[in-house]
């Protein structure tokens, strides 16, 4: 794959949706992000083109980045469609095709589910609160005053560009990794430990969440005289949240846990 043809692909592919549908779901932008690679492939033979395209045009839906896996492996595969020698290689090659266009396709969208709507966007969120709170946005007080400009600015351009250099690295790079690899590596997708890197941002999600609610936490109670009575709820709760992680690891059914928790918070609150 040659870099301008590369890059071709790469812009015509932030089109993928363009052409959503409820019958056939990514089809045409599938179709579309591939044209130019098809018709390069089959310059020497023009008339295959319709009847190769009908392939492209059925049903296809995965997570709009981690397509370009599935771009750059449908394009090697298709190599291999072309260079049949006979009715039976060509039936062959593209049954193949076929399977491995479902099966990527399935497969890309678990992972950019997880990684890019589960994981990165609410990651990038928190990052943008974070900036407000440095930049002294007090965002917890009922009556706020005006935002300035600049302070909006930064912390929406921040995650804007936190989020978009993972995905168009991962849109970039997905496309030649994908037309380098072979069906052993899923085509690439098991170069990287995705789980490892879900976890590891999930991880960094949760520091970042808890940050803010100790800050709201902080805000809440600033200037307020506590008794001991809210000290002693407060720690019974903090106690029943960390004894519901032992019980869940000893296996223990979750509604004598509960039954405690009643009974013990009725006797606090009558004293």
């Amino acid at each position: 794959m040659s870099f301008w043809l590369r890059v071709n692909m790469f812009f015509r592919s932030f089109f993928l949706q363009a052409g959503w549908n409820y019958v056939k779901y990514q089809n045409l932008g599938f179709a579309l992000v591939m044209l130019p690679f098809l018709r390069r492939l089959y310059r020497q033979d023009p008339e295959a083109l319709p009847s190769v395209m009908n392939r492209y045009l059925e049903a296809f839906n995965t997570h709009p980045v981690m397509a370009s896996f599935c771009f750059g492996a449908m394009a090697r595969m298709e190599e291999s469609v072309a260079r049949a020698q006979s009715v039976a290689d060509y039936k062959e090659q593209v049954a193949e095709w076929m399977g491995a266009r479902r099966g990527l396709s399935i497969t890309a969208a678990s992972i950019g589910d997880r990684l890019f709507w589960g994981t990165l966007k609410p990651l990038t969120l928190l990052l943008a609160i974070f900036i407000w709170m440095l930049l002294g946005v007090d965002f917890l007080e009922i009556s706020m005053h005006p935002v300035p400009l600049l302070y909006a600015f930064t912390a929406g351009a921040a995650a804007f560009f936190v989020y978009n250099a993972v995905a168009q690295f991962v849109r970039w790079e997905g496309l030649q990794i994908g037309y380098e690899s072979d069906d052993k590596s899923c085509f690439g997708l098991t170069r990287f430990d995705w789980n490892r890197t879900i976890y590891n941002a999930k991880r960094i999600g949760i520091f970042f969440a808890v940050g803010l609610i100790l800050f709201g936490v902080y805000r809440f109670f600033e200037g307020v005289r506590v008794d001991i009575h809210f000290i002693a709820r407060a720690m019974l709760v903090l106690f029943f949240v960390m004894i519901s992680f032992v019980t869940r690891r000893l296996r223990i059914p979750n509604v004598y846990l509960y039954i405690a928790a009643v009974i013990i918070f009725n006797i606090v609150c009558l004293i």
